[in-house]
């Protein structure tokens, strides 16, 4: 795969309220080493905001995800394990809680896919199910 990358993340979270869907369509950067895959990408949300920095590590069926910006957090997805981080928000900092439930990574020679369904708790209070898919292409 190249370096430079199209990557698509589709996040949908399913709660007693119905469920929220987020999309988002970036140009990024891939990089593979020491047996981990590396996906950056920067995501704007406020045209008057900084950017949120965006890493993604894949490894041993295990994703890491780190934003940085006006909001900070580090996720660690392993299934059948919980996790807990702070979320740090310009309106104050929230405990999530994660709990995989399954991770899928299928990777070709110029396309990744990666989906991933969890368990989402916010300050010790189940919020719903979740899930990303991410797909990863080379840029040509």
């Amino acid at each position: 795969m190249t370096k430079n990358v199209l990557i698509t993340v589709q996040g949908m979270q399913i709660n007693l309220n119905g469920s929220d869907n987020v999309e988002v369509t970036t140009i990024g950067n891939y990089y593979y080493k020491n047996g981990k895959h590396y996906i950056y990408y920067e995501e704007i949300l406020d045209c008057s905001q900084p950017p949120i920095k965006n890493w993604i590590k894949i490894y041993d069926q295990k994703v890491e995800v780190c934003k940085k910006g006006d909001s900070n957090v580090q996720m660690f997805f392993e299934t059948g394990k919980k996790s807990t981080s702070l979320y740090k928000t310009p309106f104050g900092t929230i405990e999530i809680g994660i709990c995989a439930q399954e991770i899928r990574f299928h990777q070709t020679e110029e396309k990744i896919k990666l989906e991933l369904r969890y368990d989402l708790e916010m300050n010790g209070e189940y919020v719903g199910d979740s899930f990303i898919y991410m797909t990863v292409e080379a840029k040509h």
